[in-house]
């Protein structure tokens, strides 16, 4: 099977280990991001394909800098080749105005936490309906090479609040609008990226076109590493952000939600540029 080195570490260390327990080949290809060219992106899949290959995994947004991959395009061209598509969409469910059927995938799962802003510790899984009766369930079941979904939901007891909880997230998605709810977060993270990406020592990680990014954003700045970045933005701030040091991405993960104010990002802004005005400045000891 074929991922990506930029993937979430849950779902690389999922395949990690079926390649230690069972002998599997994952293959793991890698990215330098921002990318805006679906093309190389699809063709980075495609050439890491081999007459074995069973299945690739795609993340839709990748949660370190925000990238939105051509999840539609890779699909296409993996069917074309009779394989498989699983799509983590962890970051772009909420968010993103599209429906999983658009995705043209086989397997997909979400956590419903994030942008949707449902209780913590709730997900959803979805199957395309031929597909159900092959894939064996990790817990327990009377059935479990049926082909009813809801094979997946035999966990016993569990808390009647985190569903209900669901219920009511998804209300308020929908009287909001995903639409509207996608256009304003990419406003607001367009809002501060803008202004601050030509300030010097400035980097964006990031692209600011909308069909490559909408809420996340990374950012790293000169002099400084990402701890440093993102402990001045808490300590002197208080601006929760995410240091990231993955593979080849090295920056600070900043994400407004639909709830940050302009007010918010005002203050980031200026967060930002009175740091980067100083960074790596070095006070000289001098000798009485």
């Amino acid at each position: 099977m074929i991922g990506a080195k930029q993937d979430y570490p849950h779902m690389r260390q999922a395949y990690l280990q079926r390649q230690m327990r069972e002998g599997i080949v994952y293959k793991q290809i890698s990215f330098d991001f921002p990318i805006e060219d679906d093309a190389a992106i699809v063709k980075a899949y495609a050439d890491a394909i081999t007459p074995k290959t069973k299945l690739i995994h795609i993340t839709h947004i990748i949660n370190w800098v925000g990238q939105i991959m051509p999840v539609r395009k890779i699909a296409d061209m993996a069917k074309d080749k009779g394989i498989e598509v699983i799509v983590d969409g962890a970051h772009s469910f909420g968010l993103l105005d599209y429906k999983i059927s658009d995705l043209n995938c086989d397997y997909y799962g979400t956590s419903l936490h994030k942008f949707l802003s449902a209780p913590i510790g709730t997900g959803m899984m979805w199957i395309k309906k031929e597909k159900i009766a092959k894939v064996w369930t990790l817990l327990c079941n009377d059935n479990p090479q049926g082909p009813n979904i809801r094979k997946f939901e035999d966990l016993g007891t569990r808390s009647f609040a985190l569903e209900q909880g669901i219920g009511e997230a998804v209300n308020f998605q929908l009287a909001i609008g995903t639409k509207r709810k996608q256009e304003r977060i990419h406003y607001l993270k367009n809002y501060w990226a803008s202004r601050v990406q030509h300030l010097p020592k400035v980097k964006l990680h990031t692209s600011l076109k909308p069909e490559y990014s909408c809420a996340i954003c990374g950012i790293s700045i000169d002099g400084m590493t990402p701890a440093e970045l993102d402990n001045a933005l808490f300590s002197k701030y208080r601006i929760h952000t995410v240091s990231i040091n993955v593979e080849n991405i090295q920056c600070v993960r900043i994400t407004p939600h639909v709830y940050t104010s302009i007010a918010d990002v005002d203050r980031l802004v200026k967060a930002i540029t009175e740091i980067a005005a100083t960074a790596g400045n070095k006070v000289a000891a001098v000798k009485g």
